[in-house]
């Protein structure tokens, strides 16, 4: 968390704001997050940039700039990207960025576990070199239902463990996870090389709907604000959850007499129907 769908929308909200500004000043918060290169250097290399535009690579943001650079952006787990009042610096503000026209642009991460990598061209740092061994992602062309099939043939471990491997699905974690798998009907804890070739292509097609309509509904805002939209509004997507977060509710698929159950699974959170999912 955030995961593809809320950086996804980030990236659309900022494009428009930020693209062509210069940044004229960078200021940071203490202490700041993961850093690449150190602080001093950092800022010197990226005051006078331009920002020609934004992309994204799975949960990383990156911001184009002149001079063949880019600032790649991982908000960990709490990282938010605001459009701020160039105010007093919020406490968990880590990065402040002052643009032209007297737009101002922040970084916040109240736990931390956020990356800031400025690069050069193909040149990547330890901090993203993962970008490289990223798979496609599940709304590219490349990942198809024999894409997956081949990913979990043979393997023993539990598919939603597999689901979370950035080279399998690029950009899902724990919230669209359990919802795809929901809709596909399979337990968290099926032994991913034992589904057979009906229940891939269920998950292939679930793991590009739920996709889809986070996108679509602006990213999920759980109870802890984790996540918010650049301008501080919430996303929709958590009031179209089925399992994630509903444990011991009972399920919402038509005619079913489950309730959600919330399993442990390798150290996460797994949401499932004791029905729908057996």
């Amino acid at each position: 968390m955030p995961e593809l769908p809320e950086v996804e929308t980030i990236r659309r909200s900022l494009c428009r704001w930020v693209t062509g500004r210069r940044v004229e000043s960078v200021r940071f918060g203490a202490p700041p997050v993961a850093m690449y290169p150190d602080p001093a250097r950092f800022r010197r290399q990226l005051a006078g940039e331009t920002i020609l535009g934004l992309a994204r690579r799975g949960k990383y943001l990156l911001f184009l700039l002149s001079g063949d650079r880019r600032l790649v952006l991982h908000l960990g787990m709490s990282g938010q990207v605001r459009r701020s009042d160039g105010g007093p610096m919020d406490k968990h503000e880590r990065l402040r960025l002052g643009l032209s026209g007297g737009r101002t642009l922040s970084y916040l991460d109240a736990r931390r576990f956020g990356r800031l990598c400025l690069v050069n061209g193909a040149n990547l740092p330890r901090c993203v070199r993962g970008i490289s061994r990223l798979g496609p992602e599940p709304l590219e062309s490349g990942f198809t239902r024999a894409f997956l099939s081949a990913q979990l043939r043979g393997r023993k471990a539990a598919v939603k463990n597999l689901l979370l491997d950035q080279r399998v699905a690029c950009g899902v974690g724990n919230i669209y996870a359990d919802e795809a798998l929901y809709r596909a009907g399979i337990r968290p804890t099926h032994a991913a090389g034992e589904l057979s070739p009906k229940e891939v292509a269920r998950l292939t097609a679930a793991l590009r709907h739920v996709l889809r309509c986070g996108i679509r509904w602006c990213g999920t805002t759980t109870r802890d604000r984790g996540y918010v939209l650049p301008d501080g509004k919430t996303g929709s997507f958590q009031s179209k959850l089925r399992v994630y977060g509903r444990e011991g509710k009972s399920c919402l698929r038509r005619g079913c007499s489950g309730v959600v159950l919330r399993l442990k699974l390798s150290g996460r959170s797994a949401h499932c129907c004791s029905v729908c999912q057996k």
